[in-house]
């Protein structure tokens, strides 16, 4: 059997190993538009790699996947966070779990990450083509036929295509995948994006980093909380990460003009906040 899969991100290469492992008869090809492949995972967690998250502290799923709650959980009883971490450490990527829970390699480098999935995959005998942009799949009556933004690149046939080319700004982009005809599609919009506020008495702090702040959409019950780092564009950190994800849809659809709320002091309730401060105050005169 001769399988194709586009995209060589973490998706990618990750399904074209167990793929070999699974069927060490079939033929992999992988198919990257770049010309690197895993070249996000290079750069992902400032250049250390979140791997993943332990979730020991999310009871909920949809505490962590407001969008997708019911398709995480359908994904992660095949193959849950313990999967990924234990598949890491036995090919010899030792792991750490921070305080937040996030996961990374001991090494602190994402290199690691990358090295060993692209060593996997040259030893299972996976092919990977990079600058091979894939231009259309077209269903055929005995597998898909693939053709190539570059046209010195012949069209090949395979069996089966597996499709992880990751995120799209729009539709448009997928519709010379005529494969994925039939298939409901919800309209993409951006995630996980830094706020711009041009306030310069906000942008003049700019570095400066509080560790426990509550950030919410103000008319709304969405809500975040973490750490909030002031950049000389707006604001950015995990907690407005996870605020711009939980809010996608809503911020799409009101033209990224909400009225942004920060809590600074979360660990304080309102009348504990009075009295630290009148502590403070106190203590200055």
């Amino acid at each position: 059997m001769k399988i194709s899969i586009v995209g060589a991100g973490a998706a990618g290469c990750f399904c074209s190993i167990l793929l070999k492992r699974r069927m060490p008869e079939a033929e992999v090809e992988v198919f990257e538009a770049g010309r690197r492949p895993l070249a996000k995972v290079a750069v992902t967690g400032g250049g250390r790699c979140n791997l993943t998250n332990s979730f020991k502290q999310i009871q909920q799923l949809k505490q962590a996947y407001p969008r997708g709650e019911q398709l995480m959980k359908r994904a992660l009883r095949r193959w849950s966070v313990k999967d990924t971490m234990d598949w890491f450490e036995k090919e010899g990527v030792r792991l750490l779990t921070q305080d937040d829970e996030c996961v990374f390699p001991v090494s602190q480098d994402a290199m690691q990450i990358v090295n060993t999935l692209l060593l996997r995959m040259r030893e299972e005998g996976v092919v990977l083509h990079t600058s091979h942009k894939i231009s259309s799949i077209i269903p055929e009556q005995e597998g898909y036929l693939l053709s190539f933004a570059d046209e010195r690149q012949q069209p090949r046939r395979f069996d089966k295509v597996v499709c992880t080319m990751g995120g799209c700004p729009t539709l448009e982009r997928l519709s010379p995948f005529r494969l994925l005809e039939g298939i409901a599609m919800a309209s993409p919009v951006p995630s996980l994006f830094t706020f711009c506020i041009k306030d310069r008495s906000l942008t003049s702090l700019m570095g400066c980093v509080v560790d426990a702040v509550s950030v919410s959409i103000a008319g709304t019950k969405i809500r975040a909380a973490g750490a909030l780092l002031v950049t000389h564009w707006g604001v950015s950190g995990p907690a407005i990460l996870r605020l711009s994800s939980y809010a996608a849809r809503h911020l799409a659809d009101n033209n990224y003009r909400p009225q942004l709320c920060v809590n600074w002091l979360k660990t304080y309730g309102e009348h504990e906040a009075m009295d630290h401060l009148q502590d403070i105050q106190q203590a200055c005169s």
